[in-house]
């Protein structure tokens, strides 16, 4: 009603001018109209606003009053169709310019929800609605039709303005909840005593997070894992260096991460914490601080670990941006909490709003998420600061997730800002700890986790998802039932080889792969002087330096560090490192003894050496053990399309349209162990619905 109010009031002199027309004092009243609508649009414009329907309505009754004045032949039926006409044409040009005319109008009754994608829709239909009631009673004024089509249309048109925009603003969300929610086949019976296991494809922490959450539920679980270990990208493994250390005599034996060094989530409450201490299993690590240096071209710069602190050193390195970066922050920190605000309920794991109401409930209290989440990170940099250097300074963190920054939307970038918010963490004894603990929640609840085995198929019939067949580490193939399946490996590798056709939604593009990368792992004799993450440009090109032995000197022997040098690779040069076509499981081993590909990875090996060695002095000399790794050593371990290590291009829905198939890790959430512990516990409950919010095994956790 208050819209209406406003509305009226807004067009009151359109009504004055109407009156006027059907009187004796029509001239006295056009102006009375006309002077009403300059004053309004004066008004507006000294307080910052305009709008283009006004502005329109003020042409138009200028138009009408000097036709009037000059005495010219325009008789009300013509009068009343110019006002009409200016209103259509106002309302008309609204809808381009991106402010609907009834946004303005609107506003005041639903504060904070103004900027959702939602509130703009449902203003961009209701001004084109009004924008064609216009013109029909222009034309209508025009033609002079029966008054009763003109108040009738109008009384319907009014009641419709009175209770379409929230049935349109309910359907929206509603869409937009089935949209993120996936396929909406009814949870399968899998707490049942007689139930199938469910079979999880894939035994990498978003897998292993989703197997140990439905373990804990009552639900029987298996794992399968093709690789000899557990983990997937966060995994460790041992290599010893040749010879004996030349003081001790002892053999040297230095410990590797497959890719995770740097944990967001565990700050109390966060998404891995919580995850964890709910099984029981948070006190089986010791989770060390990681701080980063970021060196370009020999200027360095250590952010503080209190975010106020990094902002104003920020500031400080930018002082032409440095009121902009603060404002930024703030902004970042109130969008990073909004993101997460609803995890409390649901276990520490965040997630989108589950009902139509609380996605406009949401919009309303978080208005800052609901306007920026969904648009370009460049945009909301754009938006703060001016020069290039602070906008690259504080994307810094943009390759943890891609190759692309320009892609990034919002909502993918803000969750990297917890590791200056909270910081991130490394686990004491390598980034395999998280995978172990995992393994041994799903064991502690009779679940099982099988390694060496290769899933080849995944069966469904009408009703779902109904076996695997894998081969087993003895090499002989078999079928295991399945009451559903959690997939936690790559999607496209899923699509094109072990499931029926129409199994995952099909998107607007092809699903392709994330970028790849290159890897070099060193052993070095000597410590070494750094934080325990560099992120550096040279001049030879930029590269990533993680030193774990730094925060857990576990990884190398005393009197010795590791380093491990890291450079993404866009798909376009990943294509380069893998032999033609696609076979499943990966065929490498010919390929990677063939002599040009070796000397082009000793050789990509060098250069990142020696982007490093402008960091670290010496380095070339101090190396003991090395080993690399190519995008095809990425396929040949984790059967990743293209050696990915970001999974793909896009995001899916967990719930997938075959019945019974959700998925779980990159895929859904994105890369990084905060992500896909999120996709595996959403997975899970996808299965179970409302099992975040119920508590965890007590047993059991007294037990751990």
């Amino acid at each position: 009603m208050k819209t209406n109010l406003r509305v009226r009031l807004g067009l009151a002199p359109a009504l004055i001018a109407a009156v006027a027309l059907l009187s004796p004092w029509e001239i006295a009243g056009l102006g009375l109209a006309l002077a009403a609508s300059v004053a309004r649009n004066l008004w507006l414009i000294r307080g910052g606003q305009w709008r283009t329907i006004e502005l329109a309505l003020c042409a138009a009754l200028a138009i009408v009053a000097v036709a009037g004045w000059g005495w010219l032949p325009v008789t009300a039926g013509h009068a009343q169709a110019i006002i009409l006409t200016g209103l259509a044409a106002g309302a008309t040009i609204s809808l381009p310019l991106g402010r609907p005319w009834t946004s303005d109008f609107s506003a005041p009754d639903y504060p904070g929800a103004t900027g959702s994608p939602i509130f703009h829709r449902v203003n961009q239909i209701m001004s084109g609605l009004w924008a064609a009631l216009f013109a029909f009673f222009a034309l209508a004024a025009l033609l002079a039709l029966p008054a009763w089509l003109h108040w009738g249309i109008a009384a319907v048109a009014g009641a419709l303005s009175a209770v379409l925009p929230n049935l349109l603003a309910r359907l929206f969300a509603a869409r937009a909840v089935r949209q993120r929610a996936g396929a909406s086949w009814p949870a399968p019976a899998i707490q049942q005593a007689d139930a199938a296991p469910v079979q999880v494809v894939g035994g990498g922490l978003g897998g292993l997070t989703a197997a140990a959450l439905l373990a804990d539920a009552g639900v029987t679980v298996e794992v399968h894992e093709q690789h000899d270990v557990a983990g997937g990208f966060a995994h460790h493994w041992p290599r010893r260096m040749r010879g004996f250390d030349p003081l001790t005599g002892q053999p040297v034996l230095f410990r590797f991460d497959s890719g995770v060094h740097d944990v967001s989530g565990w700050q109390p409450g966060g998404p891995v914490r919580s995850v964890f201490e709910r099984l029981g299993i948070d006190g089986r690590l010791d989770m060390r601080r990681m701080d980063h240096r970021f060196w370009d071209h020999g200027v360095v710069f250590d952010p503080p670990r209190d975010p106020e602190a990094h902002a104003e050193a920020l500031a400080v390195l930018h002082p032409a941006d440095a009121d902009g970066l603060r404002r930024l922050f703030a902004v970042l920190r109130r969008i990073y909490e909004a993101m997460f605000s609803t995890g409390a309920a649901r276990g520490g794991i965040p997630g989108p709003p589950e009902t139509a109401a609380a996605m406009l409930a949401f919009a309303k209290a978080q208005p800052e998420a609901a306007i920026w989440l969904d648009r370009p990170w460049a945009e909301l940099l754009a938006t703060y600061l001016h020069t290039d250097a602070a906008k690259k300074r504080v994307s810094a963190l943009a390759g943890y997730v891609t190759d692309q920054p320009r892609t990034l939307t919002v909502a993918r970038m803000v969750p990297l800002f917890g590791y200056s918010f909270h910081g991130g963490v490394y686990p004491a004894g390598g980034s395999g700890r998280m995978a172990e603990a995992l393994v041994t929640a799903i064991r502690q609840r009779g679940g099982l986790v099988h390694t060496g085995h290769e899933v080849l198929r995944i069966e469904a019939d009408n009703g779902g998802v109904r076996s695997l067949l894998i081969r087993d580490t003895s090499g002989k193939q078999r079928r295991v039932p399945a009451s559903a399946v959690v997939l936690n490996g790559d999607p496209i590798a899923a699509a094109r080889h072990l499931l029926p056709p129409g199994a995952l939604v099909r998107l607007s593009t092809p699903m392709r792969p994330a970028c790849s990368a290159f890897g070099v792992h060193l052993g070095l004799r000597g410590a070494v002087n750094m934080p325990p993450i560099v992120h550096a440009r040279t001049s030879l090109g930029s590269v990533g330096i993680v030193a774990p032995s730094v925060v857990d000197p576990s990884a190398a022997p005393p009197g010795y560090a590791t380093l491990e040098l890291l450079a993404l690779v866009p798909q376009s040069e990943a294509q380069s490192w893998l032999p033609d076509g696609d076979t499943f499981p990966p065929a490498l081993a010919a390929w990677r003894r063939r002599p040009d590909y070796c000397t082009a990875k000793a050789a990509m090996g060098d250069r990142l050496i020696a982007r490093a060695a402008e960091v670290i002095p010496n380095l070339a000399e101090r190396i003991v053990f090395r080993t690399d790794a190519s995008p095809a050593t990425f396929r040949r371990y984790a059967w990743s399309t293209g050696g990915a290590i970001y999974g793909i291009e896009g995001r899916l829905a967990a719930k997938q349209p075959l019945p019974g198939l959700v998925l779980a890790g990159a895929a859904t959430h994105g890369p990084g162990v905060e992500a896909v512990v999120i996709s595996g516990a959403l997975a899970a409950e996808a299965l179970v619905p409302g099992l975040l919010q119920r508590p965890a095994s007590r047993a059991l956790l007294a037990a751990a």
